[in-house]
């Protein structure tokens, strides 16, 4: 395939990625530049959704009557902050690498989809339903995906992927993440007479000894691809001063499950952790909250479908596509809470994600949109 033809996307990436879009109005910025290019170029239905809100995103579709499938592209147009780069808004471009915050993660992928919707719609002859959202908050809650699928603004599709950087790998699963909060009720008293009282920290203590125990046994849960579980407490508060014996603690707990796995596993090792408590103290007082949880994804690479679409990328990329798994979290997870098959695949190495020196090439946002076009192709014409 001529990449070349979808150069526009190495222009669509420098535009999005000169507006500072980790602030509110330049996320604001972003959707209307999206929405342009869309209105200019193509017949699609283009919608903004939430607009005056702090997590505005924008849908385009094409729709025919009795689609045979249903496909949606999506990626986010927000960053993570500046901070510590000397030009983070230039798009500089050195020896086919292209330079700023959110070259990356993920505004090359989303100028690659943005490409392969315009090429696909203008050629004509669709016979499947054909969607690309953008949303503007993944970096930090990634809610409006599920947003727009309660809601009805998307359907529930046949297929998904989300173009976040995968170095044109196709990313098949991540784990999930659930987060705890355990709440420790005790007594004050002076610390000169400690007896008298029931030190809340001291619970924290005896809780979070259980919760390493149990994190002891995720080595015995590994698994090849997915590696192994993990849990983390990664806040304690507790106490005003040290002459008074604390009547009040509380931690936040991190947990990531492997894929296909859910947080109710998470609550039932909390419980677990409570009840040895319990058993060592009966005054042990905890009161426990899951305060949100993250749904992992999981996409079978056996499937017809999948094989589908892998061979239709092979054939675009002309090589065997390479498979791998996610390390962090993405919008995908509640996309495969509705029972949609999703992948990441994007240009972009991630480890460049979030860096001062974040890069991405220029040659891989054309590779990527000529396959997210052949995508389209194969399953909506």
């Amino acid at each position: 395939m001529d990449n070349g033809r979808f150069s526009n996307a190495v222009t669509y990436t420098a535009e999005f990625s000169k507006i500072n879009s980790y602030e509110l109005e330049g996320k604001r910025k972003a959707l209307r530049l999206a929405e342009k290019i869309l209105t200019e170029n193509t017949n699609a239905k283009v919608t903004m959704y939430d607009f005056d809100t702090d997590a505005p995103f924008i849908i385009a579709g094409v729709t025919v009557k009795d689609p045979q499938y249903k496909f949606l592209m999506e990626g986010h147009l927000d960053v993570v902050s500046p901070e510590g780069m000397e030009k983070p808004f230039d798009s500089e471009i050195k020896d086919g690498i292209m330079y700023g915050r959110g070259v990356a993660d993920m505004k090359g992928g989303c100028a690659a989809m943005l490409s392969a919707f315009i090429a696909a719609v203008n050629e004509g002859g669709l016979k499947g339903d054909l969607y690309l959202m953008f949303s503007t908050d993944e970096e930090y809650a990634g809610e409006e995906i599920k947003t727009a699928l309660n809601r009805g603004y998307l359907p529930k599709v046949d297929f998904a992927m989300i173009a976040e950087p995968t170095d044109a790998q196709l990313n098949t699963a991540h784990k999930g993440e659930a987060w705890m909060q355990a709440e420790f009720f005790g007594k004050s008293a002076h610390s000169s007479t400690p007896h008298l009282g029931k030190n809340a920290i001291y619970m924290a203590m005896d809780f979070i000894s259980e919760l390493r125990n149990i994190m002891d046994t995720y080595s015995e849960q590994g698994h090849e691809l997915y590696g192994e579980p993990t849990m983390s407490v990664g806040v304690i508060e507790g106490g005003s001063t040290p002459n008074v014996v604390p009547p009040y603690a509380k931690i936040l707990i991190d947990k990531r499950y492997l894929p296909g796995k859910s947080a109710k596993e998470f609550e039932a090792e909390i419980e677990s952790a409570v009840e040895a408590c319990q058993k060592a103290d009966p005054d042990f007082n905890v009161k426990t909250t899951l305060l949100g949880e993250w749904n992992s994804v999981l996409t079978d690479r056996q499937s017809p479908e999948f094989l589908r679409i892998k061979g239709v990328i092979d054939k675009s990329l002309g090589c065997d596509t390479p498979m791998g798994v996610m390390t962090g979290w993405g919008e995908g997870g509640y996309i495969n809470m509705y029972g949609i098959p999703t992948v990441y695949f994007g240009p972009g190495d991630f480890r460049y994600a979030h860096r001062p020196d974040e890069q991405i090439p220029v040659d891989q946002i054309m590779e990527v949109a000529g396959a997210y076009y052949s995508v389209i192709k194969e399953v909506c014409c």
